[in-house]
């Protein structure tokens, strides 16, 4: 036997193209799993010898789950005969998904005509209860999910469906609108008594209605105009929290192009950055260090300069070799040293 690697959908709740739908849940598996026949197009082996179709398999695992973009369905997993050619070449055509289409075949227990039970696009009633009497692999079904379905009578015959005329064997949903009606009656006579007691006749009930539909129109009338306010209002807010942002930006950016962080030519750049998230653009001016001025780099090096010669005699001066350097670099300096150190000014 050869096993599917695939779970096929036998049926599901949706409508099929007769206009009726199966519930999952009322199907009978019983008698079905003491014989779990896979039948091609729901061809039973009848007639001549070289033209009968012989049963494809099995159908095993059946189970109910719910899928999506489906909803409730009825699955199992095929497992097809390997002794038949023709079997063998609807496993191959299955696997490939050239053929992918499952299909309930079901003897009716009960049709519903609970409106609870009614879903888009039905036109024939529930049929509620059923039991399933083999399963087929189809080419083409009648549910798009499934994909298919056969409906058998009380002697176990198939029976002939067409999509056109099925008001024989499924009972339509005829009805509908008379119950559509009592819904409106009642729902009439439960608006009457939420607009009062005193409404006892058609004037008075729709003297009241227009007095409900004038109301809630003014009430629509002034959310709408709060709604229009609130919107104007926090505009308002808006543009002026927009105008603080812009300022603290501006003074946070110069102050950056003023302290040599970035260029003048860098500032729109972080102008815009500062807009949309200003406590980050804040952190990284903040952590920069400005560009050195010509007026820093003088006084870095005269700073340097006075620490080579701060507190050495002229002596010590003179073993390390910088009263030259000093002449060169301070002469003012080397002066006061040659006065102190010689007692008379230089004249070199």
């Amino acid at each position: 036997m050869l096993k599917a690697t695939k779970r096929l959908i036998i049926l599901s709740e949706q409508v099929n193209k007769y206009g009726f739908r199966a519930l999952v849940e009322g199907v009978d598996l019983a008698q079905y799993e003491r014989n779990p026949i896979l039948l091609w197009m729901h061809y039973r082996a009848f007639g001549k010898k070289n033209e009968v179709i012989l049963p494809l398999g099995n159908v095993i695992e059946l189970k109910i789950e719910t899928i999506d973009g489906i909803g409730k369905c009825l699955t199992g997993l095929p497992v097809f005969d390997d002794t038949d050619d023709f079997a063998v070449s609807i496993y191959n055509k299955y696997e490939n998904g050239t053929l992918r289409m499952g299909s309930a075949g079901l003897l009716p227990v009960e049709w519903s005509s609970d409106e609870t039970l009614i879903i888009q696009g039905q036109r024939g009633e529930t049929l509620a209860r059923s039991i399933l009497e083999e399963v087929s692999i189809a080419d083409i079904g009648a549910d798009n999910n499934a994909l298919s379905i056969a409906l058998y009578d009380s002697n176990h015959t198939r029976i002939e469906l067409s999509s056109s005329d099925t008001s024989a064997v499924i009972p339509l949903l005829i009805n509908n609108k008379k119950s559509h009606m009592e819904k409106i009656e009642l729902s009439a006579a439960k608006a009457a008594a939420i607009l009062g007691t005193d409404v006892k006749s058609v004037d008075q009930f729709e003297t009241k209605v227009m007095e409900v539909v004038q109301l809630a129109a003014s009430q629509k009338n002034e959310i709408d105009n709060l709604k229009n306010q609130n919107q104007a209002l926090q505009k308002k807010v808006d543009d002026a929290e927009k105008i603080q942002l812009s300022s603290k930006v501006e003074t946070l950016v110069q102050g950056a192009v003023d302290d040599r962080k970035i260029t003048a030519d860098e500032k729109p750049h972080f102008v815009t950055l500062a807009m949309t998230d200003y406590d980050s653009v804040a952190n990284i001016l903040g952590g920069k260090q400005g560009a050195p001025t010509v007026q820093s780099q003088i006084q870095t090096k005269k700073e340097a300069k006075v620490s080579l010669y701060a507190n050495k005699t002229w002596e010590q001066l003179d073993q390390e070799g910088l009263l030259i350097k000093l002449k060169s670099d301070d002469p003012n300096l080397f002066k006061e040293l040659f006065k102190a150190e010689f007692d008379k000014e230089y004249e070199g």
